[in-house]
């Protein structure tokens, strides 16, 4: 299995952020071919994506967040192997869209897992969704903290800068589009992002959750309620490191196992 040539595609305002979350990618991707373009001046997430899409030169187009770790060691490898069954990569996501918010649909259908800083102290929340394989196929829509993206998709989609002009649901929007385009969504639970971001859902967001739910009126079901009550396991680890250590794919599998049958009940 041959290694993808990576570009990094980063919107920030933030220098430390920046340097920060660089360095990450450089330590990452050492001994690939990758690029990291930094979008300081983004008038929107989808127009900062676009603008340093048509500067990349990767086989692989990498989306991330400013404000994220990861805590696998081996992205390269985990990129390349979910490469092979999915032409868009992420790490959380449902396989039923039926509104702007991505997790609403609640369980079976949500995907993935994402770990926080825990703010009282060194240590991480631990965020499982749904694991069932290392790889998951057959997503609608993907969180946007972290994503990977095949060129020939962008060759034919571009994130919609004209409908979603701001910083929320683009990313929900790509997704949803590349699915119904034919494009294989899905997730990697084998990379183990950190984000230090729980969501912003105020008044902009809702602006955009409308804008999206216009657009694709008639692709989700009718008069779907704004979410499904639905759970996820938070557990404390100590540190990054135990990240990995103390969730290998089969306790995130039983993890899973276990939020679904609360769920069905």
């Amino acid at each position: 299995m041959s290694t993808p040539a990576f570009s990094v595609v980063i919107c920030s305002i933030d220098r430390g952020k920046y340097d920060q979350v660089t360095a990450l990618y450089r330590q990452l991707l050492e001994g690939t071919r990758y690029e990291i373009i930094g979008i300081h001046d983004a008038r929107s997430l989808a127009e900062g994506y676009n603008r340093g899409t048509r500067n990349a030169r990767g086989d692989l187009l990498i989306f991330s967040h400013d404000d994220i770790d990861i805590a696998s060691t081996d992205l390269p490898g985990a990129l390349a192997r979910a490469a092979a069954r999915l032409d868009v990569i992420g790490v959380a996501g449902t396989s039923k869209t039926v509104n702007a918010y991505w997790p609403a649909a609640g369980h079976p259908w949500l995907h993935g897992w994402v770990s926080i800083p825990d703010t009282a102290g060194p240590g991480c929340y631990v965020h499982v969704y749904g694991v069932d394989a290392a790889i998951t196929p057959g997503l609608q829509a993907i969180d946007g903290m972290f994503f990977a993206v095949k060129r020939a998709v962008l060759d034919k989609i571009r994130f919609d800068e004209g409908t979603f002009d701001g910083f929320h649901v683009y990313d929900v929007d790509f997704g949803f589009s590349a699915n119904h385009a034919g494009f294989q969504v899905g997730t990697s639970a084998e990379i183990a992002v950190i984000h230090a971001s729980r969501g912003n859902y105020g008044p902009a967001w809702d602006v955009y959750r409308a804008r999206f739910a216009e657009k694709h009126r008639d692709r989700l079901p009718a008069a779907a309620p704004l979410y499904r009550p639905w759970s996820f396991a938070r557990i404390l680890v100590p540190s990054k490191a135990d990240i990995v250590r103390r969730f290998p794919l089969e306790r995130l599998v039983a993890i899973t196992e276990q939020l679904r049958a609360r769920a069905e009940k």
